[in-house]
């Protein structure tokens, strides 16, 4: 015997009312998921001109400080470590708290030291593990060291930030380096002003 049409009608609600809630359920996974992941920010410090400017709001990625320690480290067959995929890489920037606590307000500052490196301030520049580091995004500003120009070697969970302001930044070269547990993540994307809308590596 078939089901007349009102019938039919009944059947088909309680699945209409489950694919509702299934639809929902998944949008708030994903709002929750993007939510962990990221972190808006309005940047009030000159220490990153003439790229970022105060007013400016940006979007960092938690990935990179969220990538478990058991698989950054993964080894090769030669024994050495390597990054893992997501790892901070030289030249990013980053938002960050100046001290473990992290009282204050976040820092914006770019990754100029990675764990295990080396560097000296000398003659106006950066230099890693011997080599002069190349910084077209300076602008032709000159490096000075601000406590001391003596060379500074990283531990495995350190890095070394500076502002692109050189003379005008409150960074590494002042407090010390940071480690990864005071990163909140890397700026990605620059979304106001509209007219500066741009992706960051």
């Amino acid at each position: 015997m078939s089901l007349s049409v009102p019938e039919q009608t009944l059947k088909k609600k309680p699945s209409a009312l489950l694919e509702l809630l299934r639809t929902g359920l998944e949008a708030l996974a994903v709002f929750l998921v993007l939510t962990y992941l990221t972190g808006r920010f309005e940047i009030h410090q000159v220490s990153m001109e003439p790229n970022f400017h105060e007013g400016q709001r940006v979007v960092v990625s938690r990935l990179e400080m969220l990538w478990p320690s058991w698989l950054v480290d993964i080894a090769e067959a030669a024994g050495e470590p390597r990054p893992a995929p997501v790892s901070l890489q030289r030249g990013q920037i980053v938002v960050l708290y100046r001290s473990d606590d992290r009282a204050g307000d976040p820092l914006i500052k770019r990754v100029v030291g990675l764990p295990g490196d080396t560097l000296e301030l000398r003659d106006g520049g950066v230099y890693v593990n011997g080599q002069r580091l190349d910084e077209p995004y300076l602008h032709g500003l000159r490096t000075p060291c601000l406590t001391s120009c003596t060379p500074t070697t990283l531990g495995d969970d350190e890095y070394f930030v500076m502002g692109d302001n050189r003379p005008n930044s409150m960074d590494s070269r002042s407090f010390g380096s940071v480690r990864g547990d005071q990163i909140i993540g890397r700026v990605f994307l620059r979304y106001w002003p509209l007219n500066q809308l741009a992706l960051f590596p």
